[in-house]
């Protein structure tokens, strides 16, 4: 797989498993164990793992991007290109909901897979505050977005 092969791959992933991204996402832990799988699949013009060219970020809060105040929990891969150390992608899988006072209460927080083997990171990412929140149903999120781009 190539990087800008990712976005077609998870998305296609996530619908085999039947999320469907810009609709709402009832069922987190699918989106979340879809990623993992996701994950684990090498890329072939990405920098190896070991040099930081391909890792996972998990990442949570309440945010005001493009004027819209949410609370989300977000999964990123981030490639390096192997030929170009300078040119960086970005592949966000993001679970978006309506800030609440418990949301608010949360916080935000953030945890990189460089360095820990994946199911490790996973173990940890998802014990976060907010990854907890998402993942125990409190509130079913509002869409989910995938996005792919050059940073």
């Amino acid at each position: 797989m190539l990087i800008s092969e990712t976005k077609t791959l998870l998305t296609s992933m996530l619908d085999h498993a039947g999320v469907r991204p810009g609709k709402a996402a009832d069922d987190v832990l699918t989106t979340v164990e879809v990623f993992r799988r996701f994950a684990a699949v090498p890329v072939d013009d990405a920098a190896p793992p070991e040099e930081d060219g391909d890792g996972v970020l998990a990442q949570f809060g309440t945010f005001d991007f493009g004027g819209v105040r949410e609370f989300w929990a977000d999964l990123t891969r981030q490639f390096i290109e192997a030929d170009d150390e300078d040119v960086l992608w970005q592949l966000r899988c993001t679970l978006h909901w309506t800030p609440s006072a418990e949301t608010e209460a949360l916080g935000s927080g953030s945890l990189w897979s460089f360095g820990m083997p994946l199911g490790d990171f996973f173990a940890e990412a998802l014990a976060l505050p907010g990854w907890a929140w998402a993942l125990a149903g409190v509130q079913a999120p509002q869409h989910l977005t995938i996005e792919l781009d050059e940073i």
